[in-house]
């Protein structure tokens, strides 16, 4: 498995990358895995805060270019799986790419001191619109900065922009995470859960985000057999049998 998922305690969830081969770069295995993770976290009560962080001395290096996924925002927190519980991450090494968006969408990050975080799009000539909402989580001109120049900050730069929460010793930010966690799983877990769903809903959404869910829907009938089978009958000027599917 290319993601380890295992209990902390009795009620945190601790889930990691574990490609450390290729600095935990993202593929299809990946994206699904993590997908699979946000729908039993979301749906187990006996889980009350997750913690994601990534084998190796690198959370993640973003896209795998050699195994790329078809989409890598199912892989997202707090995306393809609403969930009110709080979703912390953990940054060693660096974090870049899809990295990236993982820490913005986020609930909490904690990194190491040597940690660097970087979006490279603006350098590759390629947009996914993945970093759109950053107005709504990071600071305008600090975020802006980050995105259009894609030169790499430092966590006390991404302290100081909105991106993370602390900045902690090298080797030390899985440890604070989980601390975090296990604070707030002691606590009352429907009103953590209220708080986040009622301060994440005040949080101004990117395109990507406020039409998600829309997006996925249109896509998912445009490639379903009934779509495929009614262009071939238009096509072939006859009656299409749908099957639903």
């Amino acid at each position: 498995m290319v993601v380890r998922v295992e209990r902390s305690g009795a009620h945190v969830m601790l889930v990691c990358f574990d490609r450390p081969q290729v600095r935990n770069a993202w593929n299809q295995e990946l994206v699904d895995c993590m997908h699979e993770v946000w729908t039993t976290f979301a749906a187990d009560d006996t889980y009350r805060c997750c913690v994601v962080t990534g084998a190796g001395p690198m959370f993640t290096a973003g896209l795998d270019l050699k195994q790329p996924p078809s989409d890598g925002a199912p892989a997202m927190p707090n995306l393809s799986v609403p969930c009110d519980k709080p979703i912390i991450a953990a940054v060693e090494g660096a974090a870049i790419g899809f990295g990236s968006v993982f820490c913005q969408l986020a609930d909490m990050v904690f990194a190491g001191r040597s940690a660097y975080f970087l979006y490279p799009e603006a350098k590759l000539g390629l947009v996914q619109g993945m970093m759109a909402g950053f107005p709504g989580r990071l600071q305008y001109k600090g975020g802006l900065q980050w995105l259009l120049s894609a030169d790499p900050i430092s966590a006390d730069r991404a302290r100081e922009i909105g991106l993370i929460n602390e900045v902690c010793d090298d080797g030390q930010a899985l440890h604070r995470a989980l601390e975090m966690a296990e604070k707030i799983s002691k606590n009352a877990p429907l009103v953590v859960q209220a708080m986040k769903a009622i301060a994440l809903g005040s949080v101004p959404k990117g395109p990507m985000e406020a039409n998600y869910r829309i997006n996925r829907l249109i896509a998912q009938v445009a490639t379903s057999e009934d779509g495929q089978a009614g262009l071939a009958a238009f096509r072939e000027r006859r009656q299409a049998e749908f099957r639903g599917r």
